[in-house]
């Protein structure tokens, strides 16, 4: 179904396309089509009569809804919200209705604060969650030739007013408008009414009829080649598919996936394993990546948004030639919820606190997602905010046109027993807890620390951690809180800083927790995701690391498959000359570190190495002082040689081999 003043043309795919032109004839091309009373000429692309000879008509693209910002001049898309950015300009939040941050560079959702001192986004009901970053927006295109305020006409043509009090557009530049509202002549020439003639010093010519005016056309573009038999779209990038054709990759020069299933934007490098497209001149930013162009004939498109989808050539065309940009902090954690006085009942014996969602875990009980209305994962154990679906495969919450978003894990619902005099439901009694007071009570590993703007107890998800004065935050043993930085620092290491959760009540509010702890032996046992590892003492230490390898000295430890270098402090890969930075067990006892690059905040090189990264989020560590990192975020080379893909090597005068940089 096409807007009024359109006309449907069939498409080459046997859909249907609108030419955004009243009674317009429809080219056999199936991708044009030409003003009524003209003609397609398709050996020369134009529309022509007897008289003229204009530029013929590309079926207009479903145009993406937009949001206009205060300067009139940029628009974010739909579903977002327009933010000042710190050099003036205007970017974009990727939410409708969001809240933008003094600081002109985040964002955060509706009916949340900005809390910048500490970067997050927090509300009373589901507590913090990190900043939003934002894009830039995209400048406005520049009206064509105005008729009003809601008419346009194509270069090289006229606008002249119609009876109705509309306009037209008359087929020739610089027209004369007739009398009649009807009909217009050339420049230099009047209208003989009468004769139904244009009159000149050198002669007649027949009069022209307007054509009523249109909406902004886009002008003649060419096909990109492929080879000598397959082309697409203009603004778009031929890519190989699996099955060793070609497809049509909706962004202009765009790089093409290895998988031959994805393409990224420009001056971007495909990350297969995070499923996104990582931009090399911002490496905090990544991008969501794009599939393959899908026909919107039938009007359903995955177009994301930032892109317009085009029908005629089954395309998503990007509207700024740079494709979506989008910036979204891992959610790593939430702030457990306070149990209200009225909770959600899922069945007869669970309930879940007023504010969240009941969803059932794999063992067939109830859980609780920390959101209203969320949608319960298949996995049964994660879940997603309302409007998104679940990504099994990324882990993460998709909603099309806004970025991915980490899924959430779900807190077990509270079991209800028979209802005391008071008629308030008693929960399981604790089980290996220690207690803050006569009534409040945190997990065997974890640390009570006072929560001073709350006036209650918090439990730091640490073992003897230190309670950082600020009352919301806390460090490891053995660290000190840095309150300007928002860290744990200890000698040369700086790690970012835990947020506490809070205390449970024994009576009204227990909340029992699924056993998933890694066991050391009979008495002692480390949270789950970490590996027991001895420490110098005889006891049991957690090294932060699923299946990590102990070091001889105790006191670190390296992930799985790289090996414990003692001599130079790194893990080393059997398979690579590469080494990444000893992880310290949380545990660890204060010892003298060697001088070391920073990456961040958690992640470090030895000096004689330089960081690179190997996605938005990780680092590795190239083994060459101020070294080159390669834009495919896999290799680097020494400093004076350049990364050469042709070669596969490190080109300087000489082709030098380059270094494995993956982790």
């Amino acid at each position: 179904m096409c807007d009024d003043g359109n006309t449907c043309c069939q498409t080459p795919s046997g859909g249907y396309g609108c030419c955004p032109l009243p009674n317009a004839e429809c080219c056999s091309d199936h991708l044009h089509c030409c003003y009524q009373g003209t003609l397609c000429d398709l050996e020369h692309s134009k529309c022509v009569n007897k008289t003229h000879s204009l530029d013929w008509v590309e079926r207009v693209a479903i145009t993406q809804k937009a949001v206009v910002c205060p300067d009139q001049e940029s628009e974010c898309p739909d579903d977002t919200t327009c933010c000042e950015m710190p050099d003036g300009s205007w970017g974009c939040c990727p939410m409708k209705n969001a809240v933008c941050c003094e600081d002109k560079q985040h964002c955060c959702p509706q009916g949340t604060k900005c809390d910048l001192a500490h970067s997050m986004c927090v509300s009373a009901v589901y507590g913090p969650s990190p900043f939003w970053r934002k894009f830039a927006a995209s400048r406005r295109k520049p009206s064509e030739k105005k008729a009003d305020k809601t008419s346009t006409c194509p270069d090289d043509t006229t606008c002249c007013e119609l009876e109705t009090g509309t306009y037209g557009c008359c087929p020739m530049p610089k027209a004369v408008c007739c009398s009649d509202h009807f009909h217009c002549c050339p420049e230099g020439t009047t209208c003989d009414l009468i004769h139904s003639m244009c009159l000149s010093a050198n002669g007649f010519t027949e009069m022209a009829t307007k054509i009523p005016a249109v909406t902004a056309l886009k002008p003649r573009e060419k096909a990109v080649p492929c080879n000598e038999t397959v082309a697409c779209a203009s603004g778009t990038t031929c890519c190989k598919t699996e099955e060793g054709s070609w497809a049509c990759c909706p962004l202009p020069k765009a790089v093409c996936c290895e998988d031959h299933a994805h393409c990224c934007p420009k001056d971007t490098v495909c990350n297969l394993a995070a499923g996104t497209c990582d931009d090399l001149a911002d490496l905090s930013a990544s991008i969501p990546w794009l599939t393959k162009a899908v026909c919107c004939a039938d009007h359903l498109h995955c177009c994301p948004h930032d892109t317009v989808c085009n029908l005629a050539a089954s395309t998503c065309d990007s509207v700024n030639d740079k494709g979506p940009r989008f910036s979204v902090p891992l959610v790593k954690k939430i702030v457990a919820l306070t149990l209200p006085s009225q909770n959600q009942n899922c069945d007869e014996s669970s309930l879940c606190p007023t504010g969240t969602t009941c969803c059932r875990l794999t063992s067939g009980a109830w859980a609780c997602c920390p959101m209203l209305q969320a949608v319960c994962c298949a996995d049964q154990e994660h879940c997603c905010p309302q409007g998104y679906k679940c990504d099994l495969a990324q882990k993460t919450c998709v909603r099309p046109g806004l970025p991915s978003m980490p899924w959430f894990r779900k807190k077990s619902a509270l079991s209800v027993t028979q209802p005391s005099d008071d008629n308030t439901p008693e929960l399981a009694d604790p089980v290996n807890r220690h207690m803050c007071d006569a009534h409040t009570s945190c997990p065997r590993d974890d640390t009570c620390c006072f929560m001073s703007n709350l006036g209650k107890w918090g439990c730091c998800p640490l073992p003897k951690a230190v309670c950082c004065t600020d009352g919301d935050h806390c460090c490891p043993v053995g660290y000190k809180c840095n309150e300007k930085k928002t860290s744990c620092t200890k000698a040369y290491h700086e790690i970012p800083w835990y947020t506490k959760q809070e205390a449970r009540v024994t009576k009204g509010s227990e909340v029992l927790l699924g056993d998933k702890d890694v066991k050391c032996d009979s008495t002692t046992s480390c949270a789950s995701g970490t590996t027991c590892c001895k420490l110098p003492t005889g006891q049991w230490g957690c090294c932060p690391l699923v299946k990590a390898v102990c070091c001889e000295d105790h006191e670190h430890c390296c992930p799985q498959g790289y090996t414990c270098n003692l001599e130079f402090g790194t893990c080393d890969k059997a398979s690579s000359l590469l080494s990444v930075s000893l992880t310290q067990l949380q545990t660890h006892t204060d010892t003298h570190l060697e001088e070391e690059e920073l990456c961040d905040a958690s992640t470090r090189c030895p000096k004689t190495q330089t960081c690179c990264r190997l996605s938005d989020s990780t680092w590795a560590c190239c083994p060459y002082r101020e070294a080159v990192c390669c834009k495919d975020m896999k290799h680097c080379c020494p400093m004076g040689y350049s990364c050469d893909p042709e070669v596969q090597g490190c080109t300087k005068v000489s082709t030098a081999t380059w270094w494995d940089n993956s982790l």
